[in-house]
């Protein structure tokens, strides 16, 4: 591990800068710098360049947009100063109010927002402007979720038939025995888990197939063709697609090429036609892309902390602060919540995972959320600790963006414990 940190931070993981320098516009010098240096493992690793790339993925990475409605409707304030007085106790710096946490240096926050009843009840910008789109990482993954989910329900995808019944790009490989539930669900079966410690390893599948999906400047490196990378995955021994949860981007940009195939678009046309298009958004959504033109499905998108707010509440009963119509029926929710297998996802990485996020287990995922709790509240996690939480029940969205690297003294992440808890507490008072 010492090895592995000293690794990191020669490729970039210094931290030299506070969050907040994001709040002002970038030295040129510093964005030259940022651009010669480009590439997917060093984007990730949460040093100061870092917090260029995830505010600016559009300059250093081609990008479709999908459009809002043209139907904007701001959203309504309701502050609840007593949601910043929640308290929660972290391993490094001991008891926290919400209000001290997000301010933290540590931690490396750069915006929080909390809806009720689709008002605004918490915000908290401390590393960029309300206006700036950053990058959603894995909690973009939620988005092909639904989009799967609606053409589920129109009968334009079986989730029982073989991936390439749909993705003839990958036929005669060991997606020929993946279902498209266990992409849904990330059962795959697939030697291609992503784990903090594939997520630092740069000769992992998961990072190289990153690296090949976004590409780098740097002229002088040798990118891989995704695709083909995709085709080399192997089956795990004494593993069958559907028994275990193990959770990977490489199974979502695939759900991301179902999707295009079904529908004969582009994936940011269909994001558009069911579910940004119809949103009373702020701005468009980004939909950042490889070097060959497809959309990084996996986890390469950007919008406004307000707009992935907006997104959240599809899921609620509070859906017309956001939305022009109804996206997510009672059908479409009841799907999401129960394909899931709770015995898939037990004893797994991502339980683990939940634990240090929430000090809590969930029961199961599905459709791209991370976790799904006894109570019906949804979760997706994103890297460098990006979040959303929908708790329909409770009529409550959590959304939050960061910079957190993975080496010491930071990486606790306890955003997600916070918004549970502030969404229990609204319920009661």
């Amino acid at each position: 591990m010492k090895r592995l940190k000293q690794q990191l931070s020669a490729l970039g993981a210094r931290v030299t800068m506070p969050v907040s320098a994001a709040q002002e516009p970038f030295s040129k010098d510093f964005i030259k710098g940022a651009h010669n240096s480009f590439n997917s493992f060093h984007a990730q690793m949460g040093g100061d360049h870092t917090l260029y790339y995830l505010l600016n993925f559009s300059a250093v990475l081609r990008t479709d947009m999908s459009m809002p409605s043209a139907e904007y409707k701001p959203l309504e304030y309701g502050l609840n100063k007593s949601v910043g007085s929640i308290q929660m106790k972290t391993a490094s710096e001991g008891n926290l109010t919400l209000d001290e946490y997000i301010a933290h240096p540590t931690f490396r926050h750069q915006a929080m927002l909390m809806l009720h009843k689709g008002k605004i009840v918490y915000e908290a910008y401390p590393g960029m402007s309300p206006s700036d789109v950053h990058w959603w990482a894995s909690a973009s993954k939620t988005i092909s979720g639904l989009l799967t989910a609606l053409l589920v329900e129109d009968g334009k995808i079986d989730t029982l038939k073989p991936v390439t019944a749909y993705v003839l790009e990958l036929t005669d490989t060991a997606w020929d025995n993946v279902n498209v539930i266990d992409l849904i669900n990330h059962t795959s079966g697939l030697d291609i888990e992503e784990t903090n410690q594939a997520i630092l390893d740069p000769e992992s599948m998961f990072v190289r197939f990153v690296y090949s999906a976004m590409g780098t400047l740097d002229r002088n490196v040798k990118v891989e063709n995704w695709v083909e990378v995709l085709r080399d995955a192997e089956p795990l021994k004494n593993e069958k697609p559907g028994q275990r949860f193990r959770y990977s981007s490489l199974n979502t940009q695939v759900l991301g090429m179902i999707i295009e195939n079904v529908t004969g678009l582009r994936w940011a046309d269909v994001v558009e036609q069911r579910i940004w298009g119809k949103m009373s958004a702020r701005m468009p959504l980004l939909v950042h892309l490889s070097p060959d033109g497809t959309a990084l499905t996996m986890a390469i998108m950007s919008s406004t902390l307000e707009d992935m707010a907006r997104f959240g509440t599809l899921f609620t009963p509070s859906w017309k602060a956001s939305a022009t119509e109804q996206i997510v029926t009672p059908a479409i929710l009841e799907r999401i919540r129960r394909d899931g297998d709770p015995k898939a996802f037990k004893g797994g990485a991502k339980e683990h995972q939940a634990m240090g996020l929430f000090n809590e287990r969930p029961v199961k995922c599905s459709y791209q959320f991370d976790f799904i709790f006894e109570d019906g509240a949804m979760y997706k996690h994103g890297n460098m600790g990006q979040g959303i939480y929908v708790d329909p029940e409770r009529d409550f969205v959590g959304v939050y963006f960061s910079t957190t690297p993975y080496v010491s003294p930071y990486g606790e992440i306890k955003a997600p414990a916070y918004l549970r808890a502030a969404s229990k507490m609204l319920a009661t008072s």
